[in-house]
């Protein structure tokens, strides 16, 4: 509070030790980012601001969409689209259990979801609690691109986030 020239100190103490454990946060945090398609997963821990762990998920099982109007699969429809829904479910379980194996004993700041946006309602729902509560955005970006150029995009929506 300021009163004419003067300043309380006990309002300057409290505003650094927030800045300061915002600033500790950003400095010394780690953060997940789940960067995920239909086939493909990348996972990257970010500590410091900088790349400590990352993975690669491959599922090459789940098939390409396909028109659910057409003709010919008229009775099939249904079955067809619950088998992709299913091997989606089970390539998102996957994902998430390399993400949880990723950061088994990790004290995490933050997750951020990142990839194609159809995606990012069945990944929140598939989360854990514990990473749920951990979410700080979302981002969409393209995976068929080198990996320097992802890590390079995680690296600006971190920077993004700090700010």
């Amino acid at each position: 509070m300021i009163d004419g020239n003067k300043i309380h100190p006990q309002n300057i103490e409290s505003f650094n030790r927030n800045l300061n454990s915002v600033l500790s946060e950003i400095e010394e945090g780690q953060y997940l980012f789940i960067i995920a398609d239909k086939k493909k997963a990348f996972l990257f821990l970010f500590n410091r601001g900088e790349v400590e762990i990352q993975k690669n998920i491959m599922d090459p099982g789940i098939r390409k969409a396909t028109k659910i109007d057409s003709g010919e699969l008229h009775g099939r429809n249904t079955k067809l689209s619950n088998h992709i829904d299913n091997q989606l479910h089970r390539h998102l379980q996957l994902i998430l259990q390399g993400a949880e194996n990723l950061i088994k004993n990790k004290n995490i700041n933050g997750l951020f979801l990142g990839g194609h946006q159809p995606l990012f309602h069945s990944m929140k729902k598939e989360l854990p609690v514990v990473l749920k509560e951990k979410l700080r955005g979302e981002f969409i970006t393209e995976l068929n691109i080198p990996e320097d150029e992802l890590i390079k995009h995680c690296k600006y929506i971190l920077t993004e986030y700090a700010k």
